[in-house]
């Protein structure tokens, strides 16, 4: 999202594109899933002072005396906000606040879904108090075998990297996946294809959940839409909603030190932002101060530049940049040799055709292509950062 949801412009001043190193994986690390089933919670339990006092502690992982929640999920209502910031923890989202015409997120008063992760930092970072409305908690164990799980996954990949063996592209996509599992859909459909010489046997076979059927065009195929039973879909949905939060927090723990150090980021993704370079220093200076923890690096939890290269082992740093919206910005890259190239987004639009479409609306422009293997957009001709652009 934009700082304060208002459009960025920045010039002639170098920024990096401050990214997490994996950020899915690096939530789970710092997580645990929730043993046991969860229960309705009781009148007496809807305040955030109960709940915040009988909540585990981060190092806990079983009941002990008043500290026996494990976890929750609960609806509040945000009464007062302490805090403004320009990335608001907050979001209104219109199903649930359909009075509110505000963007998602922003710093205002509403209805909102949260687990005990995301409303412990709506208290920490915000300042915010709220009414509990209704809820379920956990009271059984926190199992956190699954944080020795992703390490192993990752210094795996670190290892199949370094040799440049491929099957580290294939523990990337095991990392990546994981979050995406918990949270899956049910799947209520799938298709078929069968011969034509078959397609009657297999409609009176399957009659009752066929849902439409149609021939392929130039064969001798015909294709089947069927309903599929979900009586065995199976998700773990509170652990993937805890990774969310969890990210968010890694998330928040930077841009929260920055905002309170009066450092500006123009932009922030759900797993980057982009910042000030010169202020990357002071900002994991303090960040070590609070957290304890070396903000830079490649290992999980911690963050790094990751804006694509014009030349390999040269870092790249965005000259200038605009920000319009989500995952809707460009950046005009530099490096040490003061070459250029295009960082563009444009969310639902594929790179060769943001390219393809600003040359012919803008011919007269300067002309660009985009390089796939560089996931960046080079200008035709001879230019440096400072050309007119």
């Amino acid at each position: 999202m934009l700082s304060d949801n208002i459009k960025q412009k920045s010039e002639k001043k170098l920024i990096a594109d401050f990214d997490a190193v994996s950020l899915y994986p690096s939530a789970i690390a710092r997580l645990y899933t929730l043993e046991g089933i969860p229960k309705v919670m009781k009148k007496e339990m809807l305040s955030t002072e109960y709940l915040m006092r009988h909540l585990f502690d981060d190092d806990q992982k079983e009941p002990i005396g008043e500290k026996f929640m494990s976890g929750f999920f609960v609806l509040i209502k945000i009464t007062e906000i302490g805090i403004h910031i320009h990335f608001p923890l907050i979001v209104c989202d219109p199903e649930l606040n359909p009075e509110l015409n505000v963007p998602r997120s922003s710093n205002t008063c509403c209805l909102m879904y949260v687990d005990h992760i995301t409303l412990q930092d709506l208290i920490k970072y915000q300042g915010v108090k709220c009414e509990v409305l209704q809820g379920y908690y956990y009271d059984g164990n926190r199992d956190i075998r699954i944080r020795d799980e992703v390490k192993k996954l990752f210094e795996l990949r670190l290892k199949y990297n370094k040799e440049g063996n491929p099957l580290q592209e294939n523990i990337k996509l095991i990392l990546n996946s994981i979050y995406g599992k918990t949270i899956l859909s049910p799947i209520e459909s799938k298709i078929t294809i069968v011969n034509d010489k078959d397609a009657i046997r297999y409609a009176i076979r399957n009659y009752n959940h066929i849902v439409k059927f149609e021939g392929l065009d130039g064969s001798d195929k015909t294709i089947f839409k069927l309903t599929k039973s979900i009586c065995r879909h199976f998700n773990f949905c509170p652990l993937g909603v805890n990774i969310l939060s969890m990210s968010k927090r890694i998330m928040c723990e930077v841009f929260c030190t920055a905002e309170d150090m009066g450092l500006q980021i123009f932009y922030q993704d759900c797993d980057s932002m982009h910042i000030f370079n010169e202020d990357i220093p002071k900002l994991a200076a303090e960040f070590k101060k609070r957290y304890g923890r070396e903000l830079i690096g490649k290992n999980l939890g911690q963050f790094h530049s990751d804006f694509a290269e014009i030349t390999p082992g040269k870092q790249s740093l965005a000259y200038k940049s605009i920000f319009c919206g989500k995952k809707t910005y460009i950046d005009l890259l530099t490096n040490d040799l003061n070459e250029v190239a295009f960082h563009a987004r444009c969310k639902g639009v594929k790179q060769d055709v943001l390219a393809l479409t600003a040359n012919e609306m803008f011919p007269e422009a300067i002309q660009c292509y985009y390089n796939e293997d560089k996931n960046i957009h080079i200008p035709v001709g001879t230019y440096d950062k400072d050309s007119e652009f």
